[in-house]
């Protein structure tokens, strides 16, 4: 595979995928988002070089912060990554949009703890700059592209570059790799060039970027690390600190990042600064330095005007109060809508309202969320727009409140309509905006559920297609599918008539066999067609036939004495037609009231749930999913077993949400929320899977670990006299483990 950007266009096909986008030129040219069907997830597929470890790379390192690996595939000379598609947000747009200073200080240490990650597993990225880290839609910093990566610990591999990288690029791999030095690959590389990163975004320039790649190579090796602008001097020793000309000296941790960070943090003033690398247009500029251009006597020319302007609108404000409440008073009961708008900005220009920045931010807001072409997360981000300006103006909050209640239940109706693809839009526009919860795990469940019904009811359809209806066994697999359906998608039309079709058939079977005096085949072709359809009138005609035969009396005795001797001997489910239920389900396919054999399925169907049960309490899911669909094929009870099936999906759900919580909770902690923002910090996402599973090990050992690292914040707090703030961290970690007899004494002698 050639480094050329491959002949390939969106709807071109690749081993089976379809291209949505053409991603990037040059390397990236060889990178394309695709989906493998309409509704399917999009993935991204690129080609490897073959010298690249990249699937290497990825296969053995897995962390947030790290591009994950779905699949692979392709030939030797065309061989191809499937990866995790979390857009094209990358951290250069990020900072030429404008971000926080906070913000970025976050991503930062998000990159720093995904280095580590990488290079705990032996690699290194080794082509780190900011077009290939991606923000991903829940502000997760991910690194993309390692087709550079190498092996730091291995003397004898030959670490490749991309010329276009060079500025980023660390003095030991440019004496190693561009001068021939004879020396060790390092991890340390990786963080120098993050050092670059940091300064560039901070900036706007890259510390080093002379026109020739010689002068550039001087640069890094023996310039010094230029100095970021006064207002941003904080950053100064976390960038000099990466960019150390010595390997051995630079910082390489994240923990060193996070210490020296968390100078920046106490920098309040700072920490609210808002960065952007793209120009300022002429309008800002005029904006900004208007007051500049004015002459002295021109400023007090327009101070005067000011304080006249002041004192007309001071008596204009009191004569038209008046006129103004009393038109609102008389006109808003008829004309409310129409009036408000006019309302709003009459009052916010006399005065009456205190905040016009407030009125027109609700006003967007509002306008926004009436129209049913904005997206979900432009409605929110305009509501908590209104909640940053004011936060105590509770119609924001409720209409935030009430726009995510209506989009959760958009999806639920989309599901109802049978339009899953516009479910699954709006459940990933959801879950970008609001993040994993459990509202949206169930509605996540319940769309996989709808989305394996379809793929289902396609295949059954195949399956009776090339077997037919006659064929017992597919036509039996073929009601299980069914019911199936009909249980994930009660109204689901074609499941319905698939199993009236299949009931109406067997029905016509027993009535022929009834009629030719095969009376013990007449009622087990009866039973298929009930287990099918039992409430179909058809079969009271096949009843009465098979009622007329003169041995029928003797045939049911048969299969009840049969059945009994099942059931005494264990055998009661998957034992084909000789299986008790089977026997039973025969009996009542003929004689529907006959005592004998309802009794004797109501215990089978007690047993089998009570094993159902004891399989979910030993935690076999799995087994007792099976255990299930035996059941269902067999024809046991509907009723019990779909409440079973509720019991083990709540199981299903409320493991997934303690995998989620723990996840997330580690990550949190890695970045260092633990005990705020509410609510998605480290120790309250652990304490709510406590809640779900009190003896959880893992969540017990992270809330230790939460607690620990509070402590020895507040240690460290104390030792340089920060007196309040080591009280304040010892107290958060006394809440989570309030049994350590230390802290305890610290808190006592603080």
């Amino acid at each position: 595979m050639t480094d050329a950007a491959l002949p390939i266009s969106v709807n071109d096909v690749i081993d089976g995928f379809t291209v949505v986008q053409v991603l990037g030129s040059g390397d990236a040219g060889n990178t394309f988002l695709v989906r493998r069907s309409i509704g399917a997830e999009e993935v991204v597929l690129k080609y490897c070089r073959p010298q690249s470890l990249e699937a290497e790379v990825l296969q053995q390192v897995s962390h947030p912060g790290v591009c994950q690996l779905v699949g692979r595939g392709g030939g030797t000379s065309s061989a191809y990554l499937l990866l995790s598609n979390y857009g094209q947000r990358t951290l250069q747009t990020c900072v030429e949009q404008g971000i926080a200073v906070r913000t970025l200080r976050d991503f930062i240490l998000q990159i720093s703890a995904a280095l580590e990650a990488l290079h705990a597993g032996g690699f290194a990225h080794g082509d780190l700059r900011p077009e290939h880290v991606l923000i991903a839609p829940n502000q997760q910093a991910v690194l993309i592209d390692l087709h550079c990566a190498y092996r730091w610990n291995d003397e004898f591999q030959a670490a490749d570059y991309n010329a276009g990288s060079l500025a980023y690029l660390s003095p030991e791999r440019i004496c190693k790799t561009i001068l021939g030095e004879n020396l060790f690959h390092t991890s340390a590389s990786d963080f120098y060039s993050l050092g670059v990163i940091i300064f560039q975004m901070l900036s706007g320039q890259l510390p080093f970027s002379d026109e020739s790649p010689e002068l550039l190579i001087q640069s890094h090796l023996n310039d010094p690390t230029p100095r970021l602008p006064s207002h941003l001097q904080a950053f100064q020793p976390l960038v000099e600190g990466l960019m150390r000309k010595d390997a051995a000296q630079r910082i390489a941790s994240s923990s060193e990042i996070r210490e020296l960070l968390n100078a920046v943090n106490d920098d309040s003033e700072l920490d609210h600064r808002v960065i952007r690398n793209s120009a300022i247009d002429t309008q800002e500029l005029s904006s900004l330095f208007a007051d500049l251009r004015l002459r002295p006597d021109e400023l007090e020319k327009r101070d005067k005007r000011l304080r006249r302007k002041r004192q007309r609108r001071i008596a204009l404000q009191s004569t038209v109060a008046i006129i103004f409440s009393g038109s609102v008073l008389a006109g808003l009961f008829s004309f409310r809508e129409e009036l408000l708008p006019v309302v709003e900005e009459a009052a916010a220009a006399i005065g009456i309202i205190e905040n016009p920045e407030l009125t027109a931010a609700w006003r967007e807001a509002q306008s926004l969320a009436s129209d049913p072409n904005q997206g979900l997360g432009t409605i929110v981000a305009a509501y908590r727009r209104v909640i940053d300006i004011a936060p105590t103006f509770l119609q924001a909050g409720e209409a935030l409140d009430a726009t995510t209640a209506a989009w959760k239940q958009s999806i639920s109706q989309a599901m109802t309509d049978n339009d899953l693809e516009r479910a699954q839009a709006r459940l990933q526009e959801a879950e970008a905006v609001f993040g994993a919860n459990p509202e949206l795990t169930v509605l996540s469940l319940r769309l996989q559920n709808r989305f394996r019904a379809e793929r289902l009811l396609v295949s059954t359809q195949s399956l009776l297609r090339s077997s037919g209806l006659s064929d017992e066994a597919s036509a039996a697999a073929a009601v299980q599918a069914f019911e199936e359906i009909l249980r994930i998608s009660p109204d689901h039309s074609a499941a319905a008539a698939g199993l009236t079709e299949i009931s109406k058939h067997y029905g016509q079977l027993a009535a022929v066999a009834a009629q030719e005096g095969k009376v013990a085949e007449a009622i087990r072709l009866l039973q298929r067609a009930t287990a099918a359809r039992s409430d179909l009138r058809e079969h009271d005609r096949v009843r009465l036939l098979i009622s007329q035969a003169t041995s029928i009396q003797s045939a049911v005795a048969d299969l009840l004495v049969r059945a009994e001797a099942q059931i005494a001997s264990g055998r009661l489910m998957a034992q084909g037609d000789d299986s008790a239920a089977q026997l039973l389900l025969q009996v009542l396919a003929t004689d529907p009231d006959n005592e004998r054999a309802t009794q004797g399925l109501q215990q089978i169907t007690a047993t089998v749930m009570a094993q159902t049960q004891q399989m979910l309490n030993q935690g076999k899911i799995g087994r007792a999913q099976a255990m299930l669909d035996l059941a269902e094929t067999e024809g046991l009870n509907a009723t019990p077993i779909a409440s079973m099936r509720e019991v083990i999906d709540s199981e299903i759900t409320r493991q997934r949400q303690i995998a989620v919580g723990l996840e997330q909770a580690s990550v949190l902690f890695n970045q260092g929320f633990i005990t705020a923002p509410e609510p998605n910090n480290a120790v309250a996402l652990l304490r709510d899977v406590l809640q779900l599973d009190p003896d959880n090990e893992q969540a017990d050992r992270q809330l230790r670990q939460c607690a620990n690292r509070l402590a020895g914040v507040a240690l460290q707090a104390r030792e340089v006299d920060m007196f309040d703030q080591a009280r304040k961290y010892l107290a958060l970690a006394l809440a989570i483990r309030p049994d350590v007899e230390q802290w305890k004494r610290w808190q006592d002698e603080w």
